[in-house]
C-alpha cells in the first residue's frame, strides 16, 4: 500500500513540474517572440514584426506590450482600422493602455480611418 502511495505521489510530482517547465519554456518563447519583432519593428520590418508580436501574444494573451506595438506596427502600415483593434486588445489586458492615456494617438488614428 506504501508503494502504491509513493508512485501516485511520485507521478503527480513529475507531472506539476513538467507543467512548469511547459509554463517557464512558454514564457521564454513569448519572450522571443516578442523581443524579434522590437527588433524587426526597429528595423521598419513591421509586416514581419507583427507575425512575431502575434506569436508572442498568442503565447501569452496577458502580455499587452506585444499588443501595443503590433498596433503601432499596423499604423505605420497604415491599417488604422486594424491597429485601434489591437491598442483595444492592450487595454483590454492592461487599463496602463488606456485610450484617454493615448488620446493624441486615437485622435490621428481616427482621422485616418
Amino acid at each position: 500500500m506504501i508503494r502504491i502511495l509513493w508512485a501516485v505521489l511520485l507521478t503527480i510530482s513529475v507531472g506539476l513540474a513538467s507543467a512548469a517547465a511547459d509554463e517557464l519554456f512558454d514564457a521564454e518563447a513569448a519572450k522571443h517572440h516578442f523581443n524579434a519583432g522590437l527588433a524587426l519593428y526597429f528595423k521598419k520590418d513591421y509586416k514581419n514584426a507583427i507575425k512575431e508580436f502575434q506569436e508572442a501574444a498568442e503565447i501569452d494573451p496577458e502580455n499587452a506590450n506585444a499588443y501595443y506595438f503590433m498596433g503601432y506596427a499596423y499604423y505605420k502600415l497604415k491599417d488604422m482600422k486594424k491597429a485601434m483593434e489591437v491598442f483595444d486588445q492592450a487595454y483590454e489586458v492592461d487599463a496602463k493602455y488606456s485610450p484617454l492615456r493615448n488620446a493624441p494617438m486615437t485622435e490621428n488614428l481616427q482621422g485616418q480611418e
